[in-house]
């Protein structure tokens, strides 16, 4: 697609879609500020280059009088779940610049109709077709390809939540947000950068490793040659995916959150490590740990903190995996999992000419949430 589409007109109002963000997307997500009142709020410094994640792109834009309002990204992958082909579409970067009506107190738990005739905004009178049928967003789309939506939504977000709601998406697992901080990282004579030529035996692992997960996308991983390993007698034990992020930190989550932020950075020692104005952080991919070796997954982490003077990682994963459990029976997450905690997301998904045991199955299996396309 090489020049805006224009998928819907009403009145002086037009939905466009592009295939590659221009200019003016990042001026907007880089002023837009995600996460929720009462919790971590942060602004995004360095999207560039996630915003064309591995997969099929598309940007769609509300414009008013060629204005742009609003955005909302999707990114689709090829998918096979329990043995069936299906696109999968991720809903991401989803923000609007218009004024909202009142704040929502309630959380929908199913769509109503008749509540969607009445109540649904503009916005969501345009976009609904393309949540019903997002191959349209396609040159030469197939209305009758099978595919589910989804999007990872924080749960204390009611607007986004009932929006999804009315949309038809459901919720089929609950993500968790963490970070793993040290002030002073040990390093890690272990540790080791994986050779090029070790990735696709590394890959077998990790697709072994995450077998019964969903959405098991690997395509983003090895990238810039940033995959992490420990090996025991010549054997990986664990290993990870690192991404920089940066974020301009606007609310650590409350007042006592902020306080004890605020009174922790007057030490030079502790803003050099953790500056809200530009909080430099990793994001953790693609980790994999044997069983036995829980030891040396958080040495790993430790080590590449270390290695790349940084000294927060973030993490994101199903609750109900195992992989989760490791960290929720270890613990040690650090002095900023302490003063923020952990956040919870929503996985919603709408399926769209799909089989019931495909639905089933999500139900039933955690999802792979990876960082690279979610922070």
């Amino acid at each position: 697609m090489t020049a805006p589409k224009v998928v819907l007109r009403y009145r002086n109002l037009t939905v466009e879609v592009e295939s590659t963000p221009g200019e003016e997307l990042l001026e907007h997500m880089h002023t837009t500020v995600m996460g929720q009142p009462g919790g971590l709020r942060y602004l995004h410094t360095n999207l560039a280059d996630r915003l064309l994640s591995p997969g099929e792109n598309y940007f769609m834009y509300l414009r008013k009088s060629g204005k742009m309002l609003g955005s909302v990204g999707f990114l689709c992958k090829d998918t096979e779940t329990a043995g069936f082909r299906h696109d999968s579409w991720l809903i991401r970067y989803f923000s609007i610049k218009a004024p909202m009506r009142s704040v929502p107190v309630k959380r929908k738990e199913r769509a109503d109709p008749t509540d969607e005739s009445r109540q649904a905004s503009v916005l969501g009178r345009f976009i609904q077709p393309v949540f019903a049928e997002p191959s349209q967003l396609r040159e030469h789309g197939d209305a009758e390809s099978p595919a589910i939506i989804y999007a990872i939504i924080e749960q204390k977000n009611l607007r986004s939540m009932n929006f999804s709601t009315r949309m038809g998406l459901e919720t089929v697992g609950v993500v968790a947000g963490f970070s793993f901080s040290r002030l002073n990282p040990r390093r890690s004579d272990r540790m080791e950068q994986l050779a090029q030529h070790e990735q696709d035996a590394m890959l077998v692992l990790l697709k072994a490793y995450y077998k019964s997960y969903t959405l098991f996308f690997p395509d983003p991983l090895f990238k810039n040659d940033d995959y992490y390993v420990i090996k025991e007698a010549g054997r990986i034990v664990a290993g990870l995916q690192i991404y920089r992020v940066t974020w301009r930190i606007l609310d650590f989550g409350g007042g006592l959150a902020n306080s004890v932020i605020r009174l922790l950075t007057r030490f030079p020692g502790v803003k050099k490590r953790l500056n809200p104005g530009a909080m430099h952080l990793l994001a953790f991919d693609g980790i994999y740990c044997e069983t036995g070796y829980e030891t040396a997954l958080y040495e790993l982490m430790e080590g590449v903190l270390e290695s790349t003077g940084t000294y927060m990682g973030m993490l994101m994963m199903d609750n109900s995996s195992g992989l989760f459990r490791i960290f929720s029976e270890n613990r040690k997450l650090g002095p900023v999992h302490r003063v923020i905690g952990t956040f919870y997301a929503d996985v919603r998904v709408r399926f769209i000419h799909t089989p019931e045991p495909v639905r089933r199955y999500f139900l039933d299996h955690p999802t792979y949430i990876p960082t690279y396309d979610n922070a």
